[in-house]
């Protein structure tokens, strides 16, 4: 079951990042109007798939136990979960390319404020700015949860998490 969450997984991220460059390219027309909402449409759909897939799995998830020793020096049995190593390094080629392009739109919409570019360049920097931001939240949650990470650990539910990607989707589709 772990391969086929992992493997899910990987797809999933797949998807998220061409349907955000897809946006993208709507944005700035490059693709029509009625591409981009459905793009927007898809990426939030996907999204709330993926929280119920991610809840799903921690019901079905199988664990290696290892030993430790405790405070007494006896060794008890600890759950270990088998982590794949590429989610790590997707989540910080995320947030490498989060960084990176918020860096290049906010100087975008900067020439724009001082009319050295196009008007419409703002909006459409602020537009791409949350595409990319929700995207790339989405991909660092899902890898997160993939590596068992211990922020994902505690005392949220999958409720509190679709409802904090329901938010961002709305967000989302009313900048554009």
């Amino acid at each position: 079951m772990k391969k086929l969450q992992n493997v899910a997984a990987f797809l999933f991220i797949i998807c998220v990042v061409v349907l955000s460059v897809v946006s993208i390219l709507g944005v700035w027309d490059i693709f029509g109007s009625d591409v981009i909402t459905k793009s927007f449409q898809t990426l939030g759909l996907l999204a709330g798939v993926s929280v119920i897939i991610m809840i799903a799995g921690r019901f079905t998830d199988s664990h290696h136990e290892a030993l430790q020793a405790n405070a007494l020096g006896t060794l008890e049995p600890v759950v270990v979960p088998e982590i794949n190593p590429a989610f790590t390094g997707i989540r910080y080629a995320t947030v490498v390319t989060l960084v990176t392009s918020i860096g290049i739109l906010a100087l975008l919409g900067v020439l724009s404020i001082w009319e050295i570019m196009e008007g419409t360049v703002l909006t459409k920097s602020v537009s791409s700015i949350g595409i990319v931001a929700f995207a790339s939240f989405i991909i660092v949650v899902t890898c997160l949860e993939r590596e068992h990470h211990k922020i994902l650990q505690q005392k949220f539910s999958g409720g509190a998490i679709l409802l904090l990607i329901l938010i961002g989707w709305i967000l989302l589709v009313s900048l554009y």
